[in-house]
């Protein structure tokens, strides 16, 4: 157990010249030319870089096949990820469900899977002993993780503490409760990294497209993307009365007593008040939005989280609120449906993927 607080990672674009091998042969369909291409180094220094990968059991090579299945004589050996045998694991913490998961060195999820913990009815120090517990659960009979990576949707400070009146943690240091060393990071800035993460490397390219990451659940929080690295508020303060919960509290005084917020969107289908709650929501999520776009001026902005992928409604008055004050250029996207495992994973895989030779030393 490390004897000091953790401090949360920063994802940002791979630095050293054997990462930044490693990153674009998972990037692209890569093989040696092509990488001495993209990065700028030179034929040793590929040759060297990828030698050292493919012994470290990181990265393998294949060969392309005819149409009869045997194998071409002149096309170039193609390179691509291996790290079967190698795990990681990722938990990405919420207010009233945790999603943890076993991937391996490629991010290939292993084993996955859903807790229903609130973490408001259990002291911190609990819900993350029984997140570790359950982890641990998970992978029984697979190999010894090479980097664990817990994310939160809350924010987590410099000092690697977390403070959230949603969670009901105040300060809480999170490494000094757990048994094992662990990466640390915020949800939505992991969220965020998947462009950074799944963007190939170029050194040619001349403009960098920025990318607002907007998340709404029983948190709601941003990120932005700037310059290949990710960037999150300094202080963490989210709206509150945005979040499911008080949504929730608003249509119970209203006389609608819906027990999820799934279940108060299916009603508003049939529901003139439930409608009505969740178009004021998202009224207020848009002027949100808005501002967070005044201010980073991001070419693209991504939005996550179940007030938006669960209410297809709220989030089509968010995204014409945005266009009628930014205009029609504004690229707008929705995140996948597994956006909370692929943020465990990248928390769990970011250090890695800095410096991938280090995690593999026996």
């Amino acid at each position: 157990m490390l004897t000091q607080q953790t401090r949360p990672i920063h994802i940002c674009a791979p630095q050293l010249p054997v990462a930044r091998v490693f990153h674009q042969i998972r990037a692209t369909d890569a093989d040696r030319t092509s990488l001495q291409h993209d990065l700028g180094l030179s034929q040793a220094g590929i040759t060297r870089h990828v030698s050292a990968l493919i012994d470290a059991g990181l990265v393998e090579e294949t060969r392309p096949q005819n149409d009869d299945g045997t194998r071409s004589g002149r096309p170039r050996t193609k390179l691509g990820i291996d790290g079967r045998h190698l795990t990681a694991w990722g938990a990405h913490i919420g207010v009233r469900s945790t999603e943890i998961t076993v991937c391996d060195l490629a991010g290939r999820v292993i084993r996955h899977q859903k807790l229903d913990h609130d973490v408001t009815k259990f002291s911190a120090e609990e819900s993350l002993h029984i997140i570790a517990e359950q982890l641990q659960t998970l992978s029984a009979g697979l190999p010894d993780p090479r980097n664990i990576g817990f994310a939160f949707s809350a924010h987590v400070a410099n000092d690697g503490t977390v403070t959230s009146p949603v969670f009901g943690w105040d300060h809480v240091d999170i490494q000094r409760h757990l048994p094992f060393p662990i990466s640390l990071g915020t949800g939505v800035a992991a969220m965020a990294g998947t462009e950074i993460i799944n963007t190939p490397l170029n050194t040619d390219a001349h403009f960098e497209p920025s990318t607002l990451y907007f998340y709404a659940r029983e948190v709601v929080s941003h990120a932005w993307i700037f310059n290949g690295a990710v960037h999150r508020p300094n202080s963490g303060r989210t709206p509150l009365a945005f979040g499911n919960s008080n949504t929730l509290k608003e249509a119970s005084r209203r006389g609608i007593a819906a027990r999820t917020f799934a279940e108060l969107v299916s009603r508003a289908r049939t529901e003139k008040v439930a409608r009505d709650i969740l178009n004021e929501r998202s009224h207020k999520l848009a002027e949100a939005v808005i501002a967070a776009v005044d201010v980073v001026d991001p070419d693209t902005v991504v939005f996550a989280g179940e007030a938006f992928t669960l209410d297809p409604e709220g989030l089509k008055i968010v995204v014409n609120q945005l266009r009628a004050s930014t205009g029609s250029q504004l690229r707008i996207q929705r995140a996948d449906a597994h956006i909370l495992r692929t943020a465990a994973i990248h928390v769990a895989l970011h250090p890695i993927r800095q410096d991938p030779l280090a995690f593999v030393a026996a």
